[in-house]
Order: C-alpha cells, then sequence, then structure tokens
C-alpha cells in the first residue's frame, strides 16, 4: 500500500458539510441551451401577463358612450371637485384633455400588449372585463310586449312580480350580465340577434300573437329624497325593435 493511500486510510471521514459541498462542487456544471431557452420563456410569459393586466378602456374609450347620462354625471361632479382649487373646469375642458390622455395611454399599453398578443390568447390570460368605476345611475331594463289583435301587453319586465314571462331565462346572471351591455350604445348587431332569439321563443309561446317588441326602458335612479317619499323618476324606452313573429312559424 503507498504512502498516500495509507495517509488516505488513515485519515477521518469528511464531514456532511464537507460531503454536501464536494457533491454539488462536482454536480455544478453551465447551464445548457435547454435551461437559457427555459429562462428567456419564463420572462416572456411574466411580460405577458403583467403587461395585460395594465387596465384598457376597452370599448368605453368611446365619444357615443361618453355621451350617456351616467357618464356625463361623472364628468360633471369631477369637473365641480377640481373647480374647488381656485380654476373652473368646464365638463368639456375635462372631457377634452382625458379624451388625449386616455387615447395617448391606450394606444400606448396596445403597442406594449402587440407582441404578446397571439400568445395571451392562446394561454387564456386576457382580461375581457373591466371592474366598475361609477354607479350607473341611468340603468336600463328589458320589457318584452307582444302584439294579440290590436292589443299590445306587457309579458315581461325586468324585476317585476307581474310580467315574468321566462324570468329564469332572463334573470340568470349570466344573461343579465349581457342584457346590461345592450343598454349602452355600440351592442346594435348582437341586441338584433338577441331581440331575434326571444323572438323565436315568443312564437312558440304565444300562438295568438302577431309580432313581439323588444325594448329597454332607461330611467333615472331615486335619489334618497325620492325613495323616502315614495316618488318614481320617470323613465322613457330606447332601442324597441318590433319584430313580425311569421317567420317562426
Amino acid at each position: 500500500m503507498s504512502t498516500r493511500e495509507e495517509a488516505k486510510e488513515g485519515a477521518a471521514p469528511p464531514t456532511v458539510a464537507e460531503a454536501s459541498a464536494e457533491a454539488a462542487g462536482a454536480g455544478a456544471a453551465k447551464p445548457g441551451l435547454l435551461a437559457h431557452l427555459l429562462g428567456i420563456f419564463v420572462i416572456y410569459h411574466l411580460a405577458a401577463v403583467v403587461i395585460q393586466a395594465i387596465p384598457d378602456p376597452g370599448v368605453g374609450l368611446r365619444r357615443s358612450a361618453w355621451r350617456e347620462p351616467t357618464v356625463q354625471q361623472e364628468f360633471k361632479v369631477w369637473a365641480e371637485f377640481f373647480s374647488g382649487f381656485g380654476r373652473e373646469v368646464t365638463v368639456d375642458e375635462l372631457q377634452d384633455r382625458l379624451w388625449t390622455i386616455a387615447k395617448g395611454f391606450t394606444d400606448g399599453r396596445a403597442a406594449l400588449a402587440k407582441p404578446f398578443g397571439p400568445y395571451a390568447h392562446y394561454i387564456g390570460v386576457r382580461q375581457p372585463w373591466r371592474m366598475f368605476v361609477a354607479p350607473h345611475r341611468f340603468p336600463t331594463a328589458l320589457v318584452i310586449d307582444v302584439q294579440e289583435g290590436d292589443t299590445w301587453r306587457v309579458v315581461y319586465a325586468d324585476r317585476s312580480t307581474e310580467h315574468t314571462w321566462r324570468e329564469r331565462t332572463f334573470s340568470h346572471d349570466r344573461m343579465r350580465a349581457a342584457i346590461f351591455r345592450y343598454g349602452w350604445p355600440g351592442y346594435s348587431g348582437i341586441y338584433r340577434d338577441f331581440s331575434r332569439w326571444i323572438a323565436g321563443m315568443a312564437a312558440a309561446d304565444f300562438p295568438e300573437a302577431s309580432h313581439v317588441r323588444v325594448r329597454m326602458f332607461k330611467r333615472r335612479s331615486p335619489t334618497p329624497e325620492e325613495v323616502r317619499e315614495d316618488r318614481v323618476p320617470k323613465g322613457e324606452s330606447i332601442y324597441p325593435m318590433t319584430i313580425p313573429l311569421e317567420a317562426w312559424r
């Protein structure tokens, strides 16, 4: 036996820490191509998720939507708030400034998100809905009428205890979310398809009816004083669509 072997044989065994360090050093190796590609993918994925999380006004960034009474009321409140700092700010001035800022912000976000669009769509990390920013002061309610002979009668009205045709269908949470949109401008095509779908059901359920009319009833939400005095604000029907039922029979 050589002197080196004798010395090694007589040496004290390594500690656990020394053995672990020796094993780690022996197993250490430079990262290969696969590890680099995985790191790039992780960074790309995180960037896609973070950029998709940046707020986007979406369809809300339209002049037609800004003309809605609910939105105009918000502009009025904020214009009065900013005017309290010593300089009068008009509603029109506030809208124009915000429009410029919002357009610039949205265009910048779109440019950032464009390289990640196909990937975000494929893995489903898009955020298609937005949080509410203010109470809806001028809500709409779905109303459906049928014509039997020369008489029109209401068969469904949202939240009515009297006109409850297909109430379970129209009051479902998913359905209510869709109906809410139809009270805003910009959904005329989908609203038309929705009305035709209703016409098909009405043709089957009301054999004596010749027409169905789908409309949205728009009314300002009451103030606390009006609620206490049991006064109901006046409203109006918007987006009426009358459809003959012959085609569904």
